[in-house]
């Protein structure tokens, strides 16, 4: 499920009057906004990631290093690593693996919201529960997995070593927590320490957060925030800002059909799409390239499925371009490999435009041969035949029909079974989901988390202690061989982006997944509204960047 944001004025700035949302509120500083998340809110740096929650947690809290426009910027610290100054280090260790030692700096005068500094104390505790509470307690970013170590210099300075050849955007550093508040807590229960934390008990205590607000009031399904004085960023427009907590897509609609939303974004392409028609009156719509690709997981011990040959027969035997048009109103792009063109490192990739004729020689040539009936069947008189499993909600809804549909025309039975509980990322996926399954994922935790889905040496077992998510059980030699290089070419620029572009490539030629389509991120912005997307990718701005026109 997509993030979906929605915000209404409730007040005006001077010269401005409003009436939605109920009225003036203290001279128009007052903004409510609306998300989809669970309840209660999880406000501590280290757990959670949950796309909602997580967008909520951004008005307080900020990592080390943040990305912006694509790129990666330092939020707390003077610099990004690189080889070229020497703060950033890759070597071997004895045992021949590789190692990447990066030293940073925070930026003095960083403060919480109390006013205290950020120092590498704070860090240090932090890298403490990560090392000492047990990773599986941190539902955060993947890429934490690949830290072996913390070590303070000074107040100041302080280096992380990673396992591999680290770079870019690679880089991680554990979200600061302050310790002089919650390292007491720590060390008086370590086992039930995230349930006791400060951010659980009292999470509008000062002292707990770094962003451009802090938390001042929680209240059932709602909560309030504040402009953070000691944040050292971009100053907030809003004072303040009441954020709802909607549980499903239809309750936040009815709240933008009633007026009281001013903007709000979504990745669910059929209920922005559709209020940008009906409402254009009152907003701007801006379209930005989603970096989530909507696919087909495919499980390899299908024995048919596991044949790239009809895979590929598979593709060629959809016209995605029409899918695109119909689903989309053309507002996505048909998905060719791993990047769509909007993606930085993207390769111009082997393409499976529509073609029966070819898709029925490649099912020919894999044994499947059309009966009377239209149907395939193989040598044994085993039909040609799978499962899709879906959930019922937008695109699958309208597109799984019509998947089948176009497969049944080259001989292809295809059962659907929409599925309430749908997951993939269960240690049992194999045994449960038997063909293909209806995924829409992403690449924002880096190449590191792609590695997890994708190379065999991810398939959790014993033998690798569960490790990974390649659940699906995916064992194509020749990606493996794509990811092993992406990892060994290290920092090298050119090096690296032709390692990916080989990637890409291989994805291509072998399908371990069947890509359909990269989506549209939606925002309706009312026309009195501005900073409220980038300029550059029509995305959704930070809150502290929202602003009255003039």
């Amino acid at each position: 499920m997509g993030v979906l944001w929605a915000v209404a004025i409730w007040g005006g700035a001077a010269g401005h009057t409003w009436a939605a949302g109920g009225g003036i509120v203290e001279n128009g500083q007052a903004v409510t906004t609306a998300v989809i998340a669970s309840w209660p809110m999880d406000f501590h740096p280290l757990t959670g990631n949950e796309l909602g929650q997580f967008a909520i947690k951004r008005f307080v809290t900020r990592p080390v290093i943040d990305r912006f426009d694509g790129d990666q910027r330092c939020v707390f610290c003077t610099k990004i690593p690189s080889e070229a100054d020497g703060t950033l280090i890759i070597s071997r260790r004895p045992d021949g693996e590789q190692t990447t030692t990066a030293t940073y700096t925070l930026n003095p005068g960083i403060f919480w919201d109390d006013g205290t500094e950020i120092t590498t104390q704070d860090l240090a505790f932090s890298w403490e529960v990560l090392r000492e509470g047990g990773r599986d307690l941190v539902a955060g970013d993947s890429r934490r997995l690949n830290i072996r170590d913390l070590h303070v210099i000074d107040k100041y300075r302080f280096s992380i070593t990673y396992d591999g050849a680290v770079c870019g955007e690679q880089l991680d550093v554990p979200a600061p927590l302050p310790a002089r508040l919650e390292r007491p807590i720590w060390l008086a229960d370590p086992t039930h320490y995230f349930e006791h934390s400060l951010y659980r008990t009292q999470p509008g205590h000062s002292g707990l957060y770094n962003g451009p607000f802090r938390v001042e009031k929680i209240s059932t399904d709602s909560l309030q925030v504040v402009k953070n004085g000691h944040w050292s960023g971009q100053t907030a427009f809003f004072s303040r800002v009441n954020i709802l907590v909607a549980a499903n897509q239809a309750g936040l609609e009815q709240k933008v059909r009633a007026g009281g939303v001013d903007i709000f974004s979504t990745l669910t392409f059929d209920m922005g799409q559709r209020l940008a028609h009906e409402l254009g009156a009152r907003y701007d719509a801006f379209y930005s390239p989603s970096a989530h690709m909507v696919h087909l997981k495919v499980n390899f011990d299908n024995p048919i499925l596991s044949d790239v040959r009809v895979r590929k027969a598979l593709l060629y035997g959809l016209n995605r371009e029409e899918l695109v048009a119909t689903l989309l109103e053309n507002k996505g792009v048909v998905a060719q490999g791993l990047l769509s063109p909007f993606m930085a490192g993207y390769a111009v990739v082997t393409r499976y435009p529509f073609n029966p004729q070819k898709s029925a020689t490649l099912l020919e040539s894999a044994g499947w041969t059309k009966s009377a009936d239209g149907l395939r069947r193989n040598r044994a008189g085993a039909l040609l035949r799978f499962e899709l499993r879906y959930r019922r909600n937008y695109p699958w809804i309208d597109l799984a029909p019509q998947l089948a549909a176009a497969w049944r025309t080259i001989g292809v039975q295809v059962d659907l079974i929409e599925d309430p509980q749908l997951s993939g990322d269960a240690l049992d996926t194999r045994q449960r989901y038997l063909g293909l399954v209806g995924f829409a994922q992403g690449f924002e935790e880096g190449w590191e988390a792609t590695r997890t889905w994708y190379h065999s040496s991810m398939i959790p077992a014993a033998a690798n202690n569960w490790q990974g998510n390649n659940h699906f059980g995916i064992h194509v030699p020749t990606m493996d061989e794509a990811l092993d290089r992406l990892v060994a070419v290290g920092c090298n620029v050119d090096a690296r982006a032709a390692a990916l572009s080989e990637l890409q490539q291989v994805y291509a030629e072998n399908l371990p997944t069947l890509p359909l389509w990269f989506g549209t991120v939606i925002t309706l912005s009312d026309k009195r509204l501005s900073g409220t997307v980038d300029r550059r990718t029509s995305a959704m701005a930070s809150p502290e960047f929202w602003r009255l026109h003039p």
